[in-house]
């Protein structure tokens, strides 16, 4: 899967670099809000749009990864806790659960 995933990367640059030779000598006109750039080449204009979108990409990640990690996190600290409990009920003999404990658990024994 790896190997499919790496292929179609290249080919991506590949049709990318085909794409931004093709466009080398043409300029365009930018408006940006109230900004205006005109005469800029088009290849800059590309490579800087994927650089902006690649650091709001990578911002964005960041945000998931770090709520992921507090989750997994707290999931663990929750499955510790559950752990310890488990490992006291297993400890417990059966002298310290009080009796009345033990007909509520099972009402069918204590009407035979």
């Amino acid at each position: 899967m790896k190997i499919i995933l790496n292929l179609i990367k290249i080919l991506l640059v590949i049709l990318v670099m085909f794409i931004l030779t093709q466009n080398a000598d043409q300029n365009v006109s930018v408006s940006f809000l109230t900004l205006e750039y005109p005469n800029i080449n088009l290849v800059i204009v590309i490579i800087i749009s994927l650089a902006i979108g690649a650091v709001f990409g990578a911002t964005f990640m960041a945000f998931s990864a770090i709520q992921a990690k507090a989750e997994v996190s707290r999931i663990k600290k929750s499955n510790k806790a559950l752990t310890s409990e488990i490992e006291r009920l297993r400890n417990v003999t059966i002298e310290e659960i009080p009796s009345q404990s033990l007909e509520t658990a099972n009402p069918d024994e204590g009407s035979k």
